[in-house]
């Protein structure tokens, strides 16, 4: 048996935890994302400008800097000949948002007001040391600009109420609203160590908004004015940096695995040279989309037109000097496949009942093919069957996962992109547990496996016969 490269699964992974490390908000996620794009030789596109397009070239574009699509052109690109080939993933992640007033205390501590974003397991993000991170808006000489920040010292924590206290010592649940509020400042030390107050006189309505000690962070590490700033977009996370763990170092600890790690494995795959070879008709592509952990409705998620307009806008472009019909467009829709990549429940050891007997996938074993017979996830037969021939080029494990029949399921971007488009799909994904968890777990091999499979997929899709597609 051939012995499996686990240092090379392992040097990925480390690249992963580089990303994930700094990837502290959906701007940050679409930033890295830019850089590496960058490097490869791709050329950034604006929605909002002309674009021209070449066989051979490599492109993408943002929208809000929280949603971002990569694609290649194939060198041998044919308007009566081609389709496309995505890997959808998202950007996004359960976390706590600044709230737009934020100012909050109580008994002589300094406190933030929170909104929750997605459905996130709340509990966890107790003693744990928190940041804040993301987009910060400003005028300067009457032109709107955005920037970058992320706090990267512990500046706020969410204590957890002591066992002697408590009414009821064998549950947790906390109220959302009540105790889900950060701390980050003592108004009793401010005064003992004698650290003066700032200066409030004369602040703008946004700075009235939000302590001035935690604006003045933001200008002391941007040097952007408070009074120059217009709104703030941010992000809590936690402190604590991603890690390995195991007797053999086989599961890896992170915030942000779900959804980051999909999103991660596709950008590898994308700007991997062997994704891009020279015999192609069909477009290679990549969408990252923002908003899937609250619904994807919005102008750059994944249930927005985001997708179908700029297939059609690149097709045009591409086929403009061939004269093609629009005929040729909807049939190479026809001949497109998504892959909606999430992540996945991993059988859990201490809760082994909460999965069906049949489908207990495990991390480290595989990718896996997520069905569900009531379309919350995109997987039928025929996307199956493609999915399976593909990872056995790859030589990828494959794993079959469905919910109990008594079990809520969850949902992906797989059924909205299908929907849209009509283009054929399935919702694929790496196992993992704690789904949600402030802190994730997920195997070291599967992030190998995972960009294989999508390598594989763009190397191989369009030589496979599409007959079944168009049935």
């Amino acid at each position: 048996m051939k012995q499996f490269p686990i240092q090379q699964a392992r040097t990925l992974v480390n690249e992963f935890f580089d990303f994930v490390a700094k990837a502290v908000s959906p701007f940050h996620v679409t930033s890295l994302c830019k850089e590496r794009l960058a490097k490869s030789g791709f050329t950034e596109l604006n929605e909002t400008e002309n674009w021209k397009l070449e066989k051979g070239g490599k492109y993408f574009f943002t929208r809000n800097l929280t949603t971002i699509v990569a694609f290649t052109v194939g060198q041998q690109f044919d308007p009566n000949n081609t389709g496309f080939k995505i890997i959808g993933a998202h950007t996004d992640s359960p976390c706590l948002r600044l709230a737009p007033v934020s100012k909050l205390d109580s008994n002589g501590f300094l406190q933030t007001c929170v909104s929750t974003y997605g459905g996130g397991l709340w509990h966890t993000w107790f003693d744990r040391e928190l940041t804040l991170g993301g987009r910060i808006i400003f005028k300067k000489e009457n032109v709107f600009q955005s920037q970058l920040f992320h706090y990267q010292q512990p500046l706020l924590k969410i204590p957890n109420l002591a066992i002697h206290l408590t009414t009821d010592r064998n549950s947790f649940a906390p109220n959302n609203e009540s105790n889900l509020r950060p701390v980050f400042a003592q108004e009793a030390y401010q005064t003992l160590t004698g650290i003066q107050k700032p200066n409030t006189e004369g602040l703008t309505s946004f700075e009235n908004k939000h302590y001035k000690y935690f604006l003045n962070l933001i200008t002391e590490q941007t040097g952007i004015p408070t009074s120059d700033i217009l709104d703030i977009d941010l992000y809590f996370s936690d402190c604590q940096p991603p890690s390995y763990f195991g007797l053999n170092q086989e599961f890896i600890s992170a915030a942000r695995i779900d959804n980051l790690f999909s999103s991660f494995f596709a950008l590898l795959a994308i700007t991997n040279p062997e994704s891009f070879t020279e015999d192609q008709t069909f477009i290679n592509m990549i969408c990252l989309y923002d908003h899937e952990e609250v619904g994807s409705q919005s102008a750059q998620g994944a249930d927005s037109s985001l997708l179908s307009n700029n297939m059609k806008r690149i097709y045009d472009i591409l086929s403009n000097a061939n004269h093609t019909s629009t005929d040729s467009f909807y049939k190479a829709i026809q001949k497109s496949f998504l892959i909606s990549s999430d992540m996945a429940h991993s059988i859990h050891p201490n809760y082994s009942d909460k999965h069906q007997q049949n489908h207990r996938v495990k991390m480290n074993e595989g990718i896996v093919i997520k069905v569900n017979h009531n379309q919350r996830y995109a997987t039928d037969g025929v996307s199956s069957a493609i999915l399976r021939v593909v990872a056995q080029s790859a030589n990828v494990p494959i794993q079959d996962f469905i919910v109990k029949n008594d079990s809520p399921c969850g949902s992906t971007i797989g059924p909205l992109q299908a929907s849209n488009t009509g283009i054929k799909t399935i919702d694929i994904g790496a196992a993992q547990w704690g789904m949600h968890s402030i802190r994730e777990t997920a195997g070291v091999v599967d992030g190998y496996y995972l960009e294989k499979l999508f390598v594989e997929f763009y190397k191989q899709y369009e030589k496979i016969d599409h007959k079944l597609l168009g049935i």
